[in-house]
């Protein structure tokens, strides 16, 4: 007499699996009812074929989201560093005057990180609505030459510690309003910046902040004048191979702002 290996009861003649090996009585003979681990051997091709390609589709699933967490971590190192240099290089705006109440100096850094991130993410959120892949990338001789320009009492500046990268293949127009969309953004920072240091400009308690709003505005429109010059890789060639016109008004605001901070 044999046990059955499920429920114990002793059989005469029991039944053997064929594919895990067990004795069996006849009411758990069949694989599913004896939870056989030699099941998926007993599945018919089709059925493994179908639990292969989910297999597969689940693995795959698994190596996409994988490769874009890689992505957005790198991503989020490179920004990181770029906003640590563009805080560099709007420090020698101010001649890296330390000395500044907290706050003030708050202030500045959030509002040179705020100029920089919004400028990049305008970028990189208008490529994407057009459905291309897009992500800010260092740029070392870019980060390099900001670093320097970054030195004190240096007249021009340069802010360019990198750029939003596209893969894809888009038509002229639509490269052309994703690199409209940086200055732009950095054009309607400035303009709101002005004004918001017209307010407070006799403001007795917060008078301070006209003096952080004006360069704020100042930088916001640098960095959309340097952005929009039609050169190498700047936004402006871009733009300008799509629409002279947006391109010339764009350039003309950015003038207008940088005389106004100068005049300030």
């Amino acid at each position: 007499m044999t046990k059955c290996e499920v429920c114990g009861k002793e059989v005469l003649m029991p039944f053997k699996c064929p594919y895990c090996g067990g004795y069996f009585c006849a009411e758990h003979r069949l694989p599913e009812k004896h939870n056989c681990p030699g099941l998926y051997a007993a599945a018919s091709p089709y059925e493994k074929e179908w639990k292969e390609r989910r297999r597969m589709i689940r693995l795959e699933e698994e190596r996409r989201i994988l490769a874009k967490r890689r992505v957005a971590r790198r991503e989020a190192l490179h920004l990181t560093a770029g906003a640590l240099i563009v805080i560099l290089a709007g420090l020698s705006l101010i001649n890296f005057n330390l000395r500044l109440r907290w706050y003030i100096l708050l202030s500045f850094i959030l509002g040179f990180l705020a100029s920089f991130l919004i400028h990049e993410l305008a970028h990189r959120y208008s490529a994407r609505s057009h459905g291309l892949s897009a992500g800010f990338r260092l740029d070392p001789m870019g980060s390099i030459l900001t670093i320097i320009t970054s030195i004190p009492y240096i007249p021009f500046k340069i802010i360019a510690p990198g750029a939003v990268v596209i893969s894809g293949i888009a038509p002229i127009p639509v490269m052309g309003s994703i690199a409209l969309a940086g200055p732009l953004s950095n054009i309607i920072l400035s303009a709101v910046f002005y004004i918001g240091s017209h307010i407070f400009l006799k403001a007795i308690w917060i008078g301070w902040l006209h003096y952080v709003l004006r360069i704020l505005a100042s930088l916001n429109a640098f960095i959309a004048f340097f952005n929009l010059l039609p050169f190498g890789a700047l936004d402006g060639r871009k733009i300008i191979a799509w629409s002279p016109a947006r391109w010339a008004t764009a350039f003309a605001v950015s003038i207008i702002l940088l005389i106004i901070g100068y005049m300030a």
